[in-house]
């Protein structure tokens, strides 16, 4: 069996493993839906900033920082927001889908997928080009997503509302405490770094079940059209525009990895209850997690199969 087959395999299996073993969890009637959520807002709260300061603090900064891989990802994002901003609002007319669509497309669920596949490409701890893309990606889409939400609420955008928005959101916040502690002359205590440790390792994993718990396909016939612009969106139109981009300007390995994540990973679990609290359609929100998420495990093997074949990855 080709090397590159085994990779891309390695890749998505253990996540369609757990997203099947949540969904078993829920047909047998060992937790549901409603209790997931509240795991989902601990989730969101708790176990992904802790994540990603984490991937922050190990990251050498001096070595992973690729000024090339910055400007690239600034310009792509930008791009990717006017067409997030601008384009759902001429596809559907009610204001609160298309402001839960632009959601969808500009917020990647990266800081759980990115790690999850260059751990399973490069092994734990090699994924510093990664984390510190996700120091970048992460704060910036979801400010972005709040400035989408805002103006799907209010049909304005007040500068002082946003921008108390994102500095309360549990991402940022995690983002600006680990440059702050990287910044620091001393170390994180042993005990208290044992322990961020410690949170961050369960993250994945109840990200995963908890995806495979809330996955509900059903119900989509309403909502089939925002549905359809959304996953042709986010799983098609973005990576197929970007990521040969990112090829053609000499992007490999780890650096690849974070860009393929980035441009190609599923709507982020967190904009379900982020659409809820900003009063945008939050049944078509959890719905676009779910369908984008599913076809994730498709176009994922695909990109990195085709990736590693290459010899780009």
């Amino acid at each position: 069996m080709p090397e590159s087959f085994l990779v891309a395999l390695r890749v998505v299996a253990p996540m369609t493993i757990l997203m099947v073993l949540g969904a078993g969890v829920r047909k047998g009637g060992l937790i549901d839906r409603p209790t997931m959520r509240k795991v989902d807002v601990l989730t969101f709260r708790l176990f992904m900033p802790v994540l990603l300061f984490k991937n922050i603090y190990e990251t050498d900064l001096s070595r992973d920082f690729d000024l090339r891989e910055l400007i690239f990802t600034i310009v792509g994002l930008a791009a990717v927001f006017c067409l997030a901003l601008f384009l759902p609002p001429r596809l559907v007319k009610d204001r609160a889908q298309a402001a839960s669509l632009g959601q969808a497309v500009i917020r990647s669920n990266y800081i759980l997928f990115g790690i999850s596949v260059a751990e399973s490409i490069y092994g734990e701890g090699n994924v510093g080009p990664v984390a510190l893309l996700g120091a970048i990606v992460v704060p910036a889409t979801n400010a972005m997503a709040v400035v989408i939400l805002e103006l799907g609420r209010s049909g304005s955008a007040k500068p002082g509302r946003i921008c108390l928005s994102i500095l309360k959101n549990p991402m940022v916040v995690a983002a600006l405490a680990a440059f702050a502690v990287l910044a620091l002359p001393w170390q994180l205590p042993e005990i208290l770094w044992s322990l961020i440790k410690d949170i961050a390792g369960v993250t994945t994993t109840i990200s995963f079940i908890s995806l495979g718990v809330s996955l509900d396909l059903g119900e989509t016939r309403a909502n089939r059209r925002p549905l359809a612009y959304g996953l042709l969106l986010r799983m098609v139109v973005v990576p197929l525009i970007f990521l040969p981009l990112s090829v053609l300007l000499g992007f490999r390995g780890p650096t690849l990895c974070a860009l393929m994540v980035l441009f190609a990973a599923p709507t982020a679990v967190a904009s379900y209850p982020m659409a809820v609290a900003m009063g945008a359609d939050g049944q078509l929100a959890g719905q676009l997690v779910c369908l984008t998420t599913v076809t994730s495990v498709f176009t994922m093997f695909c990109f990195t199969f085709v990736f590693q074949s290459m010899g780009l990855l």
